[in-house]
């Protein structure tokens, strides 16, 4: 039997919850299409909506009603005349949407000619919209980092770490920007193969000489910035996002250590555990590490970044699906539905936790202690118990060091994750050998 790209799975999921989103009951005429790549060549006219599910699309030609599309990658070069919903990792758009559009992707993209009717409402990692590119009412987007250097027609709502504005907008600008110290120091995504070019955006706020603000503007930021006067015809508001430290609440130097101490030793249960029933699940996490270090970083940060989306997406999901089943009237099982499917999405919210709180610091911890005794006592390296010990020891002292630690633990986090999800994609551990 062929078996389903996880990409693909991911894929048709969203664009289940897409199709439950937009459903009701008069709207029935539609046209569907899936594969590896789907492209609506120049010239095609599709009369109906259009649903699609596929690891690449590409429209060229033109749709009379809404696209609905989930992908690793989608290009829109032709016309939408309705709404866009697309879901995937990359969305570019170089055409027309003559109505709304809403996508949530890693990077989003809008070309030079690019031209969006209606609102643009987006979530994702990356939004750019070049110069020439222009949305024609509301642009809402959240997300780590966005360059408006198109035209926005109205207003513009907007949270991000990095913030910057060359472009002109027709209303009011209204942000939340993170500060010069809250972005990561390497761009995770550089990493992942295959990863969607995206802009180099300065972290907190930038206001170009070039930009044109029809309205206000306000801000909340750690930090203010000097605005360009010519920039903004209204009024600018500045917010100090402060961060209060209560010095009565912080913890004695005893207290301190012993947090870390007990830290250190529920991970050594955790991982001793896991090593004496599923020894070769540990090692091979360790090889994946050791063979791809920057795959294993990428691949991560998707996966960081990306699975609070997929939880999203999924309860709105299960709640949609439930008054589907509603409005056909089957009476209970809209409830016993949406009581499954909310235990099932709580489940995987705690068991993704515990991944980041404890699996990711064994499996780092492991790695780096093998390494380490495999220069210094190759004989004790060949026993995973004092390779996990040492580790392990040495990650939550890192850990407990202010400042450096915080960005260790994240660190530490995404490349754990990104060996979970490489080894599963790999397929080299069969299942009776992880139980």
């Amino acid at each position: 039997m062929k078996q389903i790209r996880p990409h693909k799975k991911l894929g048709l999921l969203i664009l289940m919850s897409l199709l439950l989103f937009i459903f009701v009951p008069s709207a029935m005429a539609f046209e569907g299409r899936g594969d590896d790549n789907v492209t609506i060549e120049a010239g095609e006219l599709v009369e109906d909506d259009l649903y699609v599910g596929a690891n690449t699309f590409v429209l060229d030609g033109t749709i009379r009603g809404d696209l609905v599309v989930a992908a690793s990658e989608i290009v829109i070069n032709g016309t939408v005349e309705g709404d866009l919903l697309a879901g995937g990792q990359f969305v570019e758009i170089n055409g027309t949407i003559a109505d709304d559009a809403r996508i949530g992707a890693t990077a989003i993209e809008m070309g030079e000619g690019a031209e969006i009717g209606g609102d643009l409402i987006a979530a994702g990692y990356s939004l750019h919209g070049k110069s020439g590119s222009l949305v024609g009412q509301d642009l809402v987007f959240a997300g780590f980092q966005a360059l408006l250097g198109g035209d926005v027609g109205e207003d513009v709502w907007i949270g991000v770490n990095s913030l910057r504005v060359n472009g002109r907008i027709g209303g009011n600008v209204t942000a939340e920007v993170g500060g010069e110290d809250s972005a990561p120091p390497v761009d995770p995504y550089q990493f992942m193969p295959g990863a969607p070019a995206m802009p180099v955006v300065p972290s907190g706020l930038t206001v170009d000489d070039a930009a044109e603000i029809g309205g206000d503007f306000t801000y909340r930021s750690p930090q203010s910035i000097d605005i360009p006067s010519s920039a903004v015809e209204g009024e600018v508001d500045f917010t100090r996002e402060a961060v209060s430290v209560d010095i009565d609440s912080q913890p004695s130097t005893g207290q301190a250590v012993w947090r870390h101490v007990r830290r250190f030793i529920t991970l050594a249960l955790i991982g001793a555990l896991l090593i004496w029933q599923a020894p070769n699940f540990v090692t091979r996490l360790s090889e994946q590490l050791r063979e791809k270090p920057l795959p294993s970083l990428g691949w991560g940060a998707l996966v960081y970044f990306g699975v609070p989306v997929l939880i999203i997406v999924l309860i709105v999901a299960a709640i949609l699906l439930a008054l589907f089943f509603g409005m056909l009237q089957f009476g209970n099982l809209s409830s016993a539905v949406i009581f499954v499917l909310l235990a099932f999405i709580l489940a995987f919210m705690v068991a993704f936790v515990l991944v980041l709180l404890y699996l990711t610091k064994i499996i780092v911890g492991y790695f780096v202690g093998h390494q380490l005794l495999q220069r210094v006592s190759p004989t004790l390296a060949d026993t995973p118990y004092w390779p996990l010990l040492l580790g392990l020891l040495l990650v939550v002292v890192v850990i407990a060091i202010p400042w450096l630690g915080g960005l260790v633990n994240w660190i530490i986090a995404i490349v754990g994750v990104g060996a979970l999800w490489l080894l599963w994609r790999s397929d080299k551990v069969p299942v009776e050998k992880i139980a």
